[in-house]
Parts: C-alpha cells; structure tokens; sequence
C-alpha cells in the first residue's frame, strides 16, 4: 500500500511538472516570458506621451500588471510617461484581457482610452493620447 501512494505522488509530480512545462511552451510561442508572473519578459514597457495641445490625466488602469499605487499621472503637452517601473502592459493579452487607462481633461471629463495590445513582448512602443479609443477593447494604435 505505501508503494502505491509513493507511486500516485510521484506521477502527481510528473503530471504538474509537465503542465508547467507546456504553459512554457505555449508563453514562448506567444513571445512572452514564463509563467512566473514576475518575469520582465510578461509584460512590455510602452510610452504614453501627450502630444496634445491640452493638459490630461491618466489614471484608472485596469488589466493585467496594473499597480495599485500608480495613482492618477497628469501628463501637460508634450509630456511623456514612460511606463517602466510605473506602466507595464500585459504581453499577449487582447479585447478585454489588455492593460488599459483611462484619459481625462483635467476637469475629469473623459476623453477616452489608451488600451495596450502587444501579442508579443514589445518595449519601447509609444501611444499617443491624439490617438485613444472610445473603449477599453479595442486596441490603441502605437508609433
């Protein structure tokens, strides 16, 4: 009897061993980094700048990598917020699983939503605020 539970906790441990295997596999074909949630290689780091004439606020983000003490970020003309250690944007998430944020007038009327699709790990991508949607699942267009 004791064989046999050693023998259903080892393949226990070969099953799990191998699902973790595969979902390694399956982030590496989609470009991302692994299944430790802490890897830089899950998220991108993008740019927001306010190539506007006015001054906006970004803030209430939602999604994937998203920081509780990020806060509101006012971003005047010609501003940029670079989004490492601030920002990050979940890599191969889409439509309603993307990293997005809301846009502002400073008076709080909003403007409308940056919402980051990065199928693959992509730093450096720049979205502008001329360019936001109207919600929060379609993607936003970088630079």
């Amino acid at each position: 009897m004791p064989s046999l539970a050693v023998g259903a906790l080892i393949l226990g441990a070969v099953v799990f061993l191998g699902f973790l295997i595969a979902a390694q596999v399956a982030m590496d074909r989609a470009g991302c980094g692994s299944v430790d949630p802490t890897d830089p290689g899950n998220y991108s780091e993008v740019v927001l700048s306010n190539d506007t004439p006015r001054p906006v606020v970004v803030d209430d983000c939602r999604g994937g990598y998203c920081r509780s003490d990020q806060g509101a970020m006012p971003l005047a003309p010609g501003q940029r917020v670079q989004v490492q250690v601030q920002v990050q944007a979940a890599c191969a998430a889409s439509g309603d699983n993307m990293t997005s944020w809301r846009v502002t007038s400073t008076d709080g009327a909003v403007l409308g939503y940056v919402a980051v699709d990065t199928p693959r790990k992509q730093d450096g991508l720049s979205y502008p605020i001329s360019r936001i949607g109207h919600d929060r699942t379609t993607a936003t267009p970088a630079l």
